[in-house]
């Protein structure tokens, strides 16, 4: 079950109208109130009216009728309690897949995803994000030897969800459950010296500087040495011989910002 946090905004909107429908507020046959309406009501944008009407038509509760609005045709949710066996099917291959990423293509992957949040972060982030990651950050101090360090990940899963956009949270919350999951990472990750961890948290806040004055070229930029950074020490503390490491895909040219 789907807890209140983690709901994205149409799906909290889509719950109070449904409650609406439900409770007989908008009996069955009626329409809808215009989108504006209700997003004047609730102080949201239209878009996400739309999104939550969208939910609402797919669980059967009203349904889009051309040049005549939104009706309300059901009190009876039809919505699904699980995934489809096809969704299953994809879930599994997608873990699967992802167990199978060597560590320095999991570290591209990341320069590429996690310098362009950092970018668009900085054009979203506010005074409570600003708050959240120097909570963090202390944390980061008091934790700075730890290998397995949980305040390294929430510093770049908050960054996501600073965007805004929950495709975007999404996708690094991925990578991060990836890296986890994954044995060579966890096998090369038992390389770390404490001594580099020690810099993540410098590294860290050279990022939130940079969200500080909302400058998106430069917080790119600090993200992309943090993990350059990163990149290089476990490329030194992985010997020549360890063939199942990906080396290669660094020996040439870094990626460039």
């Amino acid at each position: 079950m789907m807890s209140f946090e983690n709901k994205r905004l149409y799906q909290v909107i889509g719950e109070k109208l449904k409650e609406k429908i439900l409770s007989g507020q908008y009996p069955v046959g009626t329409k809808m109130p215009p989108e504006r309406i209700i997003a004047e009501e609730l102080g949201i944008s239209r878009t996400v009216v739309r999104e939550a009407m969208i939910m609402l038509e797919l669980e059967g509760l009203v349904e889009v009728r051309k040049g005549s609005g939104i009706h309300v045709v059901s009190t009876i949710s039809q919505q699904s309690s699980g995934l489809s066996e096809s969704e299953e099917e994809f879930a599994r291959y997608l873990i699967e897949e992802m167990k199978k990423a060597g560590p320095f293509e999991l570290l591209q992957a990341r320069q590429v995803v996690e310098c362009t949040i950092a970018s668009f972060a900085a054009s979203q982030v506010t005074k409570q994000d600003i708050d959240l990651l120097d909570k963090i950050q202390k944390e980061s101090y008091l934790n700075a030897d730890d290998t397995d360090s949980a305040w390294d990940e929430e510093f770049h899963i908050q960054l996501g969800k600073i965007t805004k956009n929950s495709v975007l949270s999404l996708i690094i919350e991925l990578i991060w459950f990836t890296r986890k999951q994954n044995p060579l990472w966890n096998q090369l990750h038992e390389h770390i010296d404490s001594s580099n961890i020690n810099t993540w948290a410098d590294e860290h806040g050279a990022i939130v500087k940079a969200l500080q004055v909302k400058n998106s070229k430069q917080a790119k930029a600090e993200m992309w040495q943090h993990l350059e950074s990163t990149k290089q020490f476990l490329y030194d503390a992985s010997s020549a011989e360890d063939t199942p490491y990906d080396k290669y895909l660094f020996e040439t040219k870094p990626l460039d910002i």
